[in-house]
């Protein structure tokens, strides 16, 4: 048995997922948590947490909103010596044999420091790690995005990437790119063939949207823009929950969202297209999408005011998309819990450093 400490960005509920997934598959090894409140929120009292500030990324009307953005992160910057060194002491307490980070910015640090190996599993260093085409429109979202992704997220001594997509990796580096995680939920979940619209959105003051899909001749269910549920003519609004949305995704004909990897993967194994809406300024999300049209599994739009005719002419290729999702989509997850099992044994092998070579 090993001890692994996991931190966690919390800003959103996928990384969340995916650090549950690996965590509640690997039963033999214990393990001490760091992040946000969300976090403690999700595990409750089934492991051991120390709650760190957050790295967010502020949203408004479906765009990126740079100088808040940088604001908050500078304020939680600030606070970088004090919380490693709270770090410093649990590792001293607990003696880890390794670390695993999500995209958290506070633990890799504090590990390096303190000479734990440390594991990246993401999505986003996918960004770094792979070759593909990028439009003139993106250059300056990619050149920024890659800009925070070095200046804060590269203390790991290895990365995972995982994605449903894989573009060639670049040569040397310590990448190494999967197919997704998937949480163990979605195998509970039966998928079924339903005539209602998905529709998640990570920024609730995107109203265009949902003035679009409020003219459609489908019901349509709405998580993302209501705390509580109602209906209001052919949309029903409910608040997040991770079993429900499940369910209402697993049915659903097709879903639209913003471009977040983790509910794509899972809208994925359910067969079900995807019209994805990226958060303006977010090279992630395009990239995300840009693929989703490329694999033939749904389509994108950068309209900050969508019509209803784009899910019109969209709803005419259902078919197509489908049979292209269940010809190309792979779930990955047993491969990626027998690497992480991996690196975990070599780390407890080798205390005295850090493999970064193959897991």
């Amino acid at each position: 048995m090993a001890r692994v400490l996991y931190g966690v960005m919390t800003a959103t509920n996928g990384h969340i997922s995916r650090a549950l997934a690996i965590v509640r598959r690997l039963p033999e090894h214990q393990f001490f948590f760091f992040g946000g409140e969300r976090l403690r929120e999700a595990i409750g009292d089934a492991y051991p947490m120390m709650t760190v500030p957050v790295l967010d990324t502020i949203r408004r009307r479906n765009r990126i909103r740079v100088t808040a953005t940088c604001f908050q992160g500078i304020g939680n910057l600030a606070r970088t010596p004090r919380v490693c060194r709270q770090i410093r002491d649990i590792i001293e307490q607990w003696q880890p044999h390794a670390a695993i980070t999500d995209r958290e910015f506070y633990l890799p640090l504090a590990a390096r420091a303190a000479g734990l190996c440390c594991l990246s599993i993401d999505h986003q260093h996918i960004v770094s790690a792979c070759h593909y085409p990028v439009p003139a429109s993106q250059w300056v979202h990619r050149a920024l995005f890659l800009a925070s992704l070095r200046a804060l997220y590269e203390f790991a001594d290895r990365n995972m990437v995982v994605s449903f997509f894989h573009p060639p990796l670049r040569p040397g580096g310590t990448n190494e790119l999967l197919p997704p995680v998937l949480r163990s939920e979605v195998a509970d979940v039966s998928a079924g063939t339903g005539k209602h619209v998905l529709v998640y959105q990570t920024t609730p003051t995107f109203t265009p949207l949902i003035d679009a899909v409020r003219q459609l001749a489908r019901p349509v269910i709405v998580y993302g823009f209501r705390d509580s549920q109602a209906v209001d003519g052919n949309l029903t609004f409910k608040p997040f929950d991770r079993r429900t949305i499940l369910e209402d995704l697993a049915h659903c004909a097709y879903a639209v969202v913003n471009g977040g990897h983790n509910l794509l993967c899972e809208a994925f194994y359910f067969h079900k297209p995807v019209f994805c809406f990226p958060v303006a300024g977010d090279f992630e999300q395009f990239l995300n999408a840009w693929h989703v049209r490329d694999l033939g599994f749904g389509d994108f739009s950068m309209s900050a005011a969508p019509s209803p005719d784009l899910f019109r002419r969209f709803e005419l290729r259902l078919e197509d998309y489908r049979a292209n999702i269940s010809r190309r989509f792979t779930d990955g997850t047993p491969v990626a819990i027998e690497r992480v099992r991996q690196w975990i044994q070599r780390c407890v092998a080798e205390p005295d450093s850090a493999p970064t070579g193959g897991l």
